[in-house]
């Protein structure tokens, strides 16, 4: 049963799917001219017509990463400036670092954004944008096709409709900020000397984790389907959930995935896991993790590994969280362990 259902999950290990960025994939732009402005534009994000208002030429900063999920990047023009997009057939948010902008549809609603809100564009409705001089955003995209793929494993159903969004994500509230800090991580982080792109699991996870938190918290046409999704669940389905965590450890896991491993839907396997007493799944997949962690450093030498690579290696990117959660469990840092070469390692139930 549990190799059954790991191959209908359809996900090929992570380890499989290494991130190499070509490199007509990753741009650091500065230009003053603005066709030069309009092809990056083009080859990153959306075809559109740039026109600067009151001046012949642009300012323009970019820094861009097209990854296999989303693209994500800074984008500044350094003068007022027009964006016309008259065929968007991506999902696209934009969230100012500074300045303002105006975001107007062909249906004729508008939204205006400055730091602490974002617009989110939707496939299928031409634009007009209106960045200020001073505006800096973080842009990101995701196909339409990888938007849907994510909500179908959050319902366990085909998606048939175009998801469509409320176009503008209010930062004020908890969860949305969560949300941000993931897109600020992966937009800095990625170019890091030593950063994600040199670990998948990392990266890959990261990007999960922005596509379904914005199913998540920003309301569109199927929240009340995700909401209303209903599916009985119990300690089997949990059960099986951890075989496929304990067998594929390092594979690119999220609940949804596990949940369509397990034919139930994501809410129900958390159901399930708290009712079989259970932390959630990610945060049983995570001290599942840091078991491993704490093997490889226990066997290892300081001269043969670090402590950065191997948490790396296994999917956590925050150090300074996962240095607090490792020593909640094994009541050491990762440098004790790795200094020690304490083979022992602490048993799970």
């Amino acid at each position: 049963m549990c190799d059954e259902a790991r191959n209908r999950s359809g996900n090929a290990s992570w380890e499989q799917q290494m991130i190499e960025v070509p490199p007509d994939h990753a741009a650091e732009v500065r230009t003053t001219d603005v066709d030069e402005a309009t092809d990056v534009v083009g080859r990153f994000y959306v075809d559109a017509e740039l026109t600067p208002v009151d001046t012949a030429g642009v300012n323009m900063q970019m820094k861009a990463l097209k990854l296999p999920m989303v693209t994500v990047g800074n984008v500044g023009f350094g003068v007022d400036i027009e964006i016309r997009a008259g065929d968007v057939t991506a999902y696209y948010i934009d969230a100012p670092l500074s300045g303002s902008a105006m975001n107007r549809w062909h249906d004729g609603e508008s939204v205006h954004t400055t730091t602490g809100a974002v617009a989110v564009f939707t496939p299928g409705t031409p634009c007009l944008l209106g960045w200020s001089a001073d505006c800096d955003q973080i842009c990101v995209k995701v196909s339409e096709s990888q938007m849907r793929r994510q909500l179908e494993a959050m319902l366990d159903r085909p998606v048939r409709n175009r998801i469509t969004f409320h176009r503008q994500l209010d930062l004020s509230y908890t969860a949305a900020n969560d949300w941000y800090y993931l897109v600020r991580l992966l937009g800095s982080q990625a170019w890091q000397p030593g950063g994600f792109l040199n670990h998948p699991l990392a990266m890959g996870n990261l990007q999960l984790l922005l596509i379904q938190g914005l199913l998540q918290i920003q309301p569109h046409n199927f929240t009340d389907a995700l909401n209303a999704r209903e599916c009985s669940a119990g300690a089997a389905t949990a059960k099986l959930a951890i075989d496929l965590m304990h067998a594929e450890p390092q594979r690119l896991w999220s609940t949804a995935e596990l949940a369509r491993a397990t034919g139930v839907s994501a809410r129900a396997l958390q159901r399930a896991f708290e009712k079989s007493g259970h932390p959630s799944p990610m945060a049983y997949l995570r001290r599942l993790r840091l078991l491993h962690v704490h093997a490889e450093l226990a066997a290892q030498t300081a001269n043969s590994i670090t402590v950065t690579s191997v948490a790396g290696r296994w999917g956590f990117v925050h150090l300074g969280r996962f240095a607090s959660q490792y020593r909640q469990i094994f009541g050491e840092s990762p440098s004790e362990t790795l200094r020690s070469g304490d083979p022992s390692v602490g048993s799970h139930s």
